[in-house]
Parts: structure tokens; C-alpha cells; sequence
């Protein structure tokens, strides 16, 4: 789908009409200080997706395709290394590996299991394919699932060992049956299954080589890995034995590019066919050059100001919180951070738009500094500098608005910026750290209870806000256990009501991720979860390329 200016033009002045009539509605709950203001909750952003498309009839297709990721550097391939995360990392992944399962929104589909049953939610047993193998050519089995959910369970702090850590035993009943007993009952477990950091890894290649992360990359994916240079570039071949339908495209390359310049000019020279990120304005160039297609989607988690939420007093206090969220113009915001490709957000919720239960009208805390300084008179804040941490050029802008309009209420902020990887060492689970605030997007699956369980469970190691709430917790663990749809919703709304009255975090706006791709590139499936970016049918018609951005 090729965005167009008109679309950015009526998304945008929708949203902008939805909060002119939201400022003539009821005042929303401020929680105790007098009231001069206040905004109604408007209408979530319609979701937008790239549906994977095959190549028409006599397309003329290219061998390779070099791909420019997003701001983070894909460090190491391999899901039991606590490094192996991060979007293209999981892109890769995808690539790369088999699951039990596949994932397209909140609805599931077989990959390495052809079916799967269960009566409690606690025993499973899944029947697997026949006719996969490798890329080392070993023929795939149960045991190679057992193999793989075993040692990802000894792997604590990996992105594979929070999908099957919930495996209380796994065992293979015969080559191709396989029987799982979950530690709890846990409704959702088939989100966990086909998850990226789920792949099916190989034994043989570990234990050849277990002292070198890189025996990871054999798995029985259409692509294998041929060259990787850690924070620079993987190259990905084509796998000719694959059991399922062969890959479009002979090779790709994934880019780790920092310099937002050096992006637009591979793409403009045809070093590069896509691109993951770049500059508004270099995205809003691109869209007018006819020799691009620029495609779109709303990201599914909005960019927030988080607050250490097992921090000091200052930044636990309520009444500071409050003035916060009330000293920020989330307009001004999203367009000096990412002008047409940013949203505001209209409500004040930062549940993704797309996730399941999202509790809707709760109402966006309006911009009056009035009624932030009198929140801030009423907190134990006293003047001090306090330090809000970010990365990435796009919440860099954001940040140092927020700065400005924080010190026009009488709030001192120091702003440090760092990169991808800084950001995420400093902002790993730490009821310890002594961090304050920072600008990110909070995680936000499509499946609730997974969202819930990366980004505010006690000691997952995504948990940026520092969350603890027992309560929450407790709700957490209910939903999991429950089956009964109503129930489901009921607790969803709780949890969102307690976030909202305890604002461990404000929305600022939702990014929609302009993705430059030179005319003839398709084949890609793009949703409102990065993580799950799916390149495995990516292919490139040169028909439709212009001649001097062809190879």
C-alpha cells in the first residue's frame, strides 16, 4: 500500500477535528487539584497493514535485495543471548527459523505443527510436520523442539527463554507428536509458540560449536545465514530445500546504517531498495520522487514519557505526574518529532491501538500550565534537574521540546541522549536503578496478556517503567487463566483503569512508519507490531524500476 499525501492529510486533520470537539466535552478526572480544563477521549487511529503480495505474471525479478534496518543494531543472531533481541533481530529470526506456530494479528496458523489440541490450557499436544529439514540437512523431529525449549529454558534473561519458560515438561511422544505440561494454565500459550524468539534451533550445530554464538543461525527457515558482521550487516541466502514455498529472492542483505544522510543516499543511488527509517523530511522527499513508493503503518505502541516506577519520591509522586502530563502539548510534540508521520494521541490511554480489549474514552489529560503549576505546587518536587534519558533522532526532538515546555511550568530537565543499546542496558527491570524519565515507545503486542507481560510484569526484562503493582500483577496472572471471554475483557478494563489513575507513563503520540521502498519492491508483510515484520516473500520487479536504480 503506497501512502499518499491526501491520506496523511485526512488521518491528520481527523485527528485534528476529533480533538476540537473533544475540548467542548466533559473535563477529565485530575485527581484532586482544582480543574480549569480538560479533553474527551477521541477516536484510536484506524490500523493500517502491508499485506505480503505475490509478483504478477512475468515479473523480472532480482537476485538480491539490500535492505536498510531501523535504529537497531542487530548484534547477535541467536535467541538464547540476552543481545538477541530487538526489532530486525526478530525480523531475522523470521528468516531464519521455523516455529511451531505462525502469528498474523491475534489469529494463529500452522508452520512446523499442522494442528494442535487442548482441553484445560495446561497439556497440549501438537503434530508436526514430516518433511523439514535443516539447513545442515538434519531431518527435523519432536526431539529437536524438546532440544530447543530445554536449553532456552536454562537461558534466563533471553528472548527465547521468556517464550518457553511457562514449560513445566516437554516430551516427545513420537517423531512427529509432541506433548507440552505448562507450569500454569495459561490461555494464551500459542502466541508464546509463534513468537519470532520461538525458532526451532538445531542441536548438531551446537554442540560442533556451542563456545561461538553464531551455531544459532542453522535452522530450517527458507533463508540461511552466509556472512554476519556484528552491528553492520547479515547476508541471507535463499534455502532451495525449504519444505515450503521458495523465497522470491536469491539474497538479501540487512543494513545497520546509524547516519540518517548515508540512508537517503543509498536509496537515491539504488545502493539500497528499502529502507526502515529515515528523517520526516527526507521520508516526505522520497514520497514526492516518483521513482518511490513509501509505504506505511501505524505503529501499534505509542511513544511515551515513562517514569521509574520504583523510583525516587519525585518522580513517584502523583501530583508531580499530573503536572507533567499537563505541562505537555502532545500536538506540538508529534509534529516537531516526527511531522507528518507522527499521530498525537487523542485519549489517555497507551494500550496499543491494536491491542485486544483496549478500553476506549478514557480521557486525554489537556495541555494547561496553569493547572500543571498547581499540581507541581502541591508535589515534593523543589526545583531539583531531574534527567530524562533517550535515543533515536526522532524522540531526541521530542525530548528536547518536552524540555522547554516542562521548564515553562518551573520543571528542570537534563536530557541524555544515548544510543539503541545504551537505552536498553539503562533501562533493563532495576527496582534498584536510580533512573527518573525517559521518551521511548512502551511494548505493545496485538495479544494483551503477552503485552502485559513484557512491558509491566516484575522482572522481565522489558519492563522499561520499573513496573510493580501487586494488584496489576495479580490481574496479570488471572487473565491468563481465564477462558471466559467477558472475564477477559473485565479484567483488561480494570488493569487499564489502575494504569490510567496511576499514570506510570504518558502518551505522547503513534509513529507511522514510513518505509521507502524503490518501485517494484513487494512481497513484504507489515503490521502494527514490528517485531513481526515478515520479509520471507520480499521480492523486487525490476520491470517497474526505473533503469538508474537497477543493479
Amino acid at each position: 500500500m503506497k501512502r499518499n499525501r491526501k491520506s496523511i492529510a485526512m488521518i491528520l486533520a481527523l485527528v485534528m477535528a476529533a480533538m476540537l470537539l473533544a475540548a467542548c466535552g466533559p473535563t477529565a478526572d485530575t485527581g484532586g487539584a482544582p480543574q480549569t480544563g480538560g479533553e474527551t477521549a477521541a477516536p484510536t487511529p484506524v490500523p493500517e497493514h502491508v499485506e505480503a503480495q505475490a509478483p504478477q505474471e512475468g515479473a523480472n525479478l532480482a537476485d538480491h535485495i539490500d535492505i536498510i534496518i531501523d535504529a537497531t543494531q542487530i548484534t547477535v543472531v541467536n535467541p538464547l543471548v540476552p543481545a538477541g533481541s530487538g526489532g530486525p533481530t526478530s525480523w531475522t529470526y523470521i528468516l531464519v527459523y521455523d516455529k511451531l506456530l505462525e502469528q498474523i494479528g491475534t489469529e494463529f496458523g500452522p508452520q512446523l505443527a499442522m494442528y494442535w489440541e487442548t482441553e484445560d490450557y495446561q497439556n497440549w499436544r501438537f503434530h508436526l510436520r514430516d518433511d523439514v529439514y535443516f539447513h545442515n540437512g538434519d531431518h527435523f523431529t519432536a526431539e529437536d523442539v524438546v532440544w530447543t525449549a530445554n536449553i532456552a529454558m536454562t537461558s534466563p534473561g533471553s528472548p527465547a527463554y521468556a517464550r518457553w519458560r511457562w514449560v513445566d515438561s516437554i516430551t516427545a511422544y513420537d517423531d512427529y507428536t509432541l506433548d507440552i505440561v505448562l507450569t500454569e494454565v495459561y490461555v494464551d500459550f500459542l502466541f508464546e509458540m509463534a513468537h519470532a524468539h520461538a525458532g526451532i534451533l538445531n542441536q548438531r550445530s551446537h554442540s560442533e560449536n556451542s563456545d561461538d554464538p553464531s551455531w544459532a543461525h542453522v535452522g530450517t527457515g527458507p533463508f540461511r545465514i552466509v556472512d554476519f558482521a556484528t552491528n553492520d550487516f547479515v547476508t541471507l541466502e535463499r534455502n532451495d530445500n525449504y519444505w515450503g514455498a521458495l523465497a522470491q529472492t536469491r539474497s538479501l542483505t540487512l543494513w545497520t546504517i546509524p547516519e540518517m544522510a548515508t540512508r537517503t543516499v543509498m536509496m537515491q543511488t539504488g545502493a539500497a531498495q528499502v529502507s526502515f527509517l529515515m528523517t520526516p523530511e527526507d521520508l516526505d522527499m522520497l514520497y514526492a520522487n516518483d521513482d518511490f513508493t513509501v509505504l506505511s503503518v501505524i505503529s501499534n505502541a505509542p511513544v511515551i514519557i515513562g517514569f521509574n516506577n520504583q523510583g525516587d519520591e519525585i518522580v513517584m509522586d502523583p501530583n508531580f505526574r499530573r503536572a507533567v502530563a499537563h505541562a505537555i502539548n502532545v500536538e506540538d510534540i508529534a509534529t516537531v518529532a516526527m511531522g507528518n508521520w507522527g499521530l498525537p494521541v487523542t485519549d489517555g490511554s497507551f494500550w496499543g491501538f491494536e491491542t485486544q480489549f483496549r478500553l476506549q474514552g478514557l480521557p486525554r489529560r489537556a495541555h494547561d500550565p496553569a493547572l500543571a503549576r498547581q499540581y507541581l505546587e502541591a508535589s515534593v518536587y523543589n526545583g531539583e534537574t531531574l534527567e530524562l534519558i533517550t535515543a533515536v533522532a526522532y524522540n531526541i526532538r521530542a525530548s528536547e521540546l518536552v524540555q522547554l515546555q516542562l521548564a515553562e511550568v518551573g520543571i528542570n530537565i537534563n536530557v541524555e541522549v544515548t544510543d539503541h543499546a545504551g537505552f536498553t542496558e539503562a533501562h533493563a527491570f532495576d527496582p534498584d536503578s536510580d533512573r527518573q524519565m525517559h521518551i521511548f515507545a512502551v511494548g505493545a503486542a496485538p495479544v494483551a496478556l503477552n503485552a502485559l507481560r513484557t512491558a509491566f510484569y516484575p522482572g522481565m526484562f522489558t519492563n522499561r517503567l520499573n513496573y510493580n503493582n501487586d494488584q496489576v500483577t495479580a490481574l496479570i496472572d488471572e487473565l491468563a487463566a481465564t477462558a471466559e471471554y467477558d472475564r477477559r475483557v473485565a479484567i483488561a478494563h480494570e488493569i487499564q483503569e489502575i494504569f490510567y489513575d496511576e499514570m506510570p507513563a504518558i502518551p505522547l503520540w503513534w509513529r507511522v512508519t514510513g518505509i521507502p521502498t524503490v518501485n517494484g519492491i513487494g512481497g513484504m508483510r507489515l503490521g502494527a507490531n514490528p517485531f513481526d515484520f515478515c520479509l520471507r516473500g520480499i521480492f523486487w520487479d525490476l520491470n517497474e524500476t526505473p533503469e538508474h536504480l537497477r543493479p
